[in-house]
């Protein structure tokens, strides 16, 4: 449009930054890891011990 300028685009992320966004991604991986470990050992308990269902 006439009259407005463009948006600057955003600047890159330090790389202590991505250091830290990284590492958070990891960290959650691991706890979703261990909460489905944890959801397959439960499911083999139930058919273990209830198999009628």
């Amino acid at each position: 449009m006439p009259g407005k300028t463009p948006r600057k685009a955003a600047a890159p992320t330090a790389p202590a930054e991505a250091e830290v966004v990284s590492e958070c991604a990891l960290q959650l991986r691991r706890i979703g890891d261990k909460w489905n470990l944890r959801q397959k050992i439960l499911n083999l308990l139930t058919k273990l011990f209830c198999p009628e269902t």
